[in-house]
């Protein structure tokens, strides 16, 4: 099973909250978070594909198909499973950072970040790969030292580093694919190698002059 297919799969098997349900029953508390065997490899994979030497390779994300990105995932499993699965990422990123739980994002917080991170990801046309190498270089500190992530403003302000850098990486790639064309299509053949008349590319052949009229 490719690592694709592991993500479809996982989108669309999230639970859907069933609005209808009678609000009379009792509120459950809540369970602490345990991450899923089958996301931390996944993961694991995505750390060990796109990242090397601890850098992230922008230019191999730039090869995930528009079909496995997020914005085409939502549009095949819904929003709402699209976004129970991120608010599941975003709780085990706030979860395994080394601070106290009054220093991290509330559940209604994380709904909001959630939320956000769908919106840029229709902008940028972002795949889960992308939200979980930017969890991964947060907790390294790669963003800066996190001393706390109780606010929206401070996890977004992180993110948009991580978008900042795509983009210019991107851009950085789209120039020098730019430039190698140029340099293949310099070094195309010409067909005469300097500027040359019609009439020595055609010999023999009978050059009118359009601006006297001829006589029959």
């Amino acid at each position: 099973m490719t690592q694709q297919m592991s993500f479809r799969n996982m989108v669309a098997v999230q639970p859907v909250k069933n609005t209808e349900a009678p609000k009379s029953k009792p509120k459950r508390q809540p369970k602490p978070y345990v991450n899923t065997l089958e996301y931390d490899l996944i993961t694991s994979l995505v750390q060990q594909q796109y990242t090397r030497e601890g850098e992230i390779r922008f230019d191999l994300l730039e090869g995930i198909a528009l079909e496995d990105r997020i914005p085409a995932l939502m549009a095949d499993f819904g929003v709402k499973r699209m976004h129970h699965m991120l608010q599941m990422m975003v709780k085990a990123f706030c979860f395994s950072l080394p601070i106290t739980r009054a220093k991290k994002l509330t559940d209604t917080k994380m709904s909001a970040v959630t939320c956000d991170l769908m919106v840029a990801a229709q902008e940028d046309s972002l795949a889960l790969e992308d939200v979980i190498l930017f969890f991964h270089a947060a907790r390294q500190g790669k963003y800066g030292p996190i001393k706390s992530l109780a606010y929206h403003y401070q996890f977004m302000s992180l993110f948009e580093q991580y978008r900042k850098a795509r983009r210019q990486a991107l851009q950085q790639l789209h120039g020098q694919k730019e430039a190698e064309l140029k340099v293949v299509l310099g070094n195309e053949e010409r067909i005469a190698p300097q500027p040359t008349p019609i009439g020595n590319l055609l010999p023999g052949a009978t050059i009118i002059d359009i601006t006297k009229r001829m006589s029959g």
